[in-house]
């Protein structure tokens, strides 16, 4: 009988049902974003810290420290005038979906580095890693005091903000305090020694207060726009909603007033990238990181929504919350106006306040760990007593570090009583330098042409480009927004954006410390080379069975940690060559071999000290096999690592490798194990 034609044989139906089914708009989506490549290995990055702290953290935790970071409800409160001056709903409402959509773009793109490279200094050692190798330590340094600076005075901001909020509350009974600094300054100091003691007695709890916060903040948001609805006597249309710009007040021309107006939206959405020092604390980062901090900012920008809409439905008139009660913030105003009752309002007030309360936790934890992990790289001064650990309360610790960024935190909050111009543009500063870290790895990774996350978990594929760039596009477009003044109006000298000048002035100091004291003890992330987890080879040994190149099982006898151990080879003098130069050191299967002569005696006693052995099913891609050898020092391993590893990397002095065999000889010294052979070695 004819066999069926090609045509109409089973694989064939077979892959024409595949090329149809992925033709399905999930799955079209799942390759377009997710997938790489179907058969490339997913590769995690190790590196040589010894790990002092707990893994304890969860997928879950991240998401409730992401949300307290953005503390969307109070973010939103804390800087609506900047919105209402600069064009009211419209700018509140397209800002807010602008800026979120540029955010996630970030965070997608931090994501994909984060699963390739799961370490807690975050976006400073991505710089690092990504960079050349002639600017990865400068790169690293600065990306590393714009993230420690951005973590530093994004709490003291989250603190003073807090501060002004509470005692705006005041302002509800015509008694004002906002202004006062010194009273300011005395509820900034009691916030800040309660999260502080919580931060060093309830560390333990650190993931029930991040899955606490998740609660806290949706129940927020839901509890003040169904109540805001709910008592509101006037609601506004959905034409006034969505069309509605008034700029009569900032003094800025209508396009550049709307975008100074996004100032609001992005210092709430800007806490994201200080989520990655908490990495070494993460069960599984490689994994939970991108999930938690995807969801986080995803569930924080439909938080956002829920929390805007409510709240432009019954927004009162401009002139009520900008003109007629200045010393009173204008969320205070709407919530007294909206519900009209003095008792309703201070309860919606008390419920921003519990996510001060979880914000300034998040931030201070962040901080410390941000601090811990600089001084663990030498980027501060007192290395030894930074990254000192001790256990609190069945828990571990960097309490020195903790205590440290508390004095901090506390030093900066001074520079009010001096200047408040001053202290706000340092403020405004600090979310300059969180968004120049977020962006100067994304910017390394595109200038590598992307190379450096090949094997990555979290996988953007053909969008990787279009989201990078979208990612630094927004970067720069935010540092243009954060620097410029919400209001030119009668603008004075006194009430000029100096974000710009101290970010300036920041660098210039961060650049002579490097060239003065860094560059000598600076030393950036140590990739650790030698590592490869069994996942890893799994997933090797299944894409190159796919492929029907080779097959690797599990071999305890070939060491790839210490392959240089003398208990696998004794010396380089026991691997003598072969007659044929192009013959080299492979494994392969008793099936598929045939009977040949008798190997040589080295080779045989190079086998005799194999305990197990490994089938291999090889056909003409050769085993890279990277040893200590070819590790360079911390600096060069960290820009070339991802480049080597697509050549064949060279072993024992660069002139042994491994390669195929075009034929097989069988060499079965063991009798016990039955169909594992040795190849040649050469040099």
């Amino acid at each position: 009988m004819l066999a069926p034609p090609e045509a109409f044989s089973a694989s064939y139906v077979s892959s024409s049902l595949n090329k149809i089914r992925d033709l399905a708009p999930a799955t079209f989506l799942n390759h377009l974003v997710v997938d790489m490549e179907d058969d490339e290995v997913e590769h995690v990055e190790h590196f040589k810290y010894k790990q002092d702290l707990e893994r304890k953290l969860t997928v879950t935790s991240i998401i409730g420290l992401g949300f307290t970071l953005m503390g969307v409800p109070f973010g939103l409160s804390s800087t609506l005038w900047i919105s209402l001056v600069d064009g009211g709903s419209v700018t509140i409402l397209y800002g807010w979906i602008i800026v979120g959509f540029f955010s996630l773009c970030v965070i997608l793109s931090l994501s994909e580095i984060i699963a390739k490279f799961p370490t807690a200094g975050g976006v400073y050692h991505f710089s690092a890693i990504l960079s050349s190798e002639r600017y990865s330590l400068i790169s690293s340094w600065l990306t590393g005091w714009f993230l420690l600076i951005g973590n530093w005075t994004y709490a003291v901001s989250i603190l003073f903000s807090g501060s002004q909020f509470i005692l705006s509350i005041f302002g509800l009974k015509n008694v004002y305090f906002k202004e006062d600094i010194l009273f300011v300054l005395l509820i900034y100091f009691i916030l800040l020694a309660v999260v502080s003691f919580i931060n060093y007695k309830f560390s333990k709890y650190l993931e029930h207060i991040n899955k606490v916060c998740i609660f806290w903040s949706v129940g927020t948001v839901l509890v003040v726009g169904i109540l805001l609805v709910a008592f509101s006597k006037k609601t506004n249309s959905a034409g006034h909603i969505l069309s509605h710009f008034d700029n009569s007040r900032s003094g800025w021309p209508d396009p550049i007033a709307f975008m100074v107006g996004m100032q609001s939206s992005a210092f709430t959405l800007t806490g994201y990238g200080m989520l990655f020092s908490m990495t070494d604390e993460v069960k599984n980062p490689e994994k939970n990181m991108p999930r938690g901090a995807v969801s986080a900012m995803a569930m924080s920008i439909v938080q956002g929504l829920l929390f805007i809409i409510p709240l432009l439905t019954i927004l009162p008139a401009l002139s009520v919350l900008l003109d007629q009660n200045p010393e009173v913030m204008p969320i205070d105003l709407v919530f007294k106006t909206a519900t009209e009752s003095f008792v309703v309002s201070i309860l919606l007030i008390l419920l921003l306040v519990g996510t001060v309360l979880f914000q300034a936790i998040g931030a201070l934890t962040t901080a410390s760990r941000s601090t811990y992990v600089f001084a663990r790289d030498g980027g501060l001064p007192f290395k030894e007593f930074l990254t000192a650990v001790d256990s609190v309360e069945e828990s571990v610790l960097p309490k020195n570090a903790l205590f440290t960024s508390v004095g901090v935190i506390g030093f900066f909050s001074l520079l009010a009583l001096l200047s408040p111009s001053a202290f706000n543009a340092f403020m405004g500063a600090s979310v300059v330098s969180l968004a120049l870290a977020n962006g100067i790895p994304i910017l390394c990774l595109m200038l590598n042409k992307r190379k450096k996350i090949k094997g990555s978990g979290f996988r953007l594929k053909y969008c990787g480009w279009i989201i990078n760039g979208l990612s630094v596009f927004w970067v720069g477009l935010s540092f243009f927004i954060l620097c410029m003044p919400p209001v030119v109006k009668d603008l004075k000298w006194l009430s000029m954006n100096y974000a710009s000048v101290v970010l300036v002035l920041l660098t210039i100091v961060s650049l002579v410390g490097y060239k003065t004291w860094g560059a000598n003890v600076f030393t950036g992330p140590p990739l650790d080379t030698d590592y490869l987890e069994l996942h890893n080879i799994e997933a090797q040994s299944h894409k190159v069975a796919k492929n029907e190149h080779f097959a690797i099982d599990e071999d305890d006898s070939m060491n790839l940690d210490g392959f240089n151990d003398t208990n696998d080879f004794a010396g380089k003098s026991q691997m003598l060559p072969m007659e044929d130069p192009e013959t080299e050191f492979v494994r392969t299967s008793h099936q598929e071999t045939e009977e040949e002569e008798e190997p040589p005696s080295d080779l045989s006693r190079i086998n005799e000290s194999r305990s197990e052995q490994t089938v291999v099913e090889h056909e003409e891609t050769p085993i890279n096999i990277q040893n200590e050898a070819s590790v360079s020092p911390s600096t060069k391993s960290l820009s070339n690592r991802d480049d080597d590893q697509d050549q064949a990397s060279d072993a024992w002095d660069d002139d042994v490798q491994f390669s195929d065999f075009d034929e097989f000889e069988e060499i079965d010294d063991d009798p016990q194990e039955e169909g594992e052979v040795l190849f040649d070695v050469t040099k």
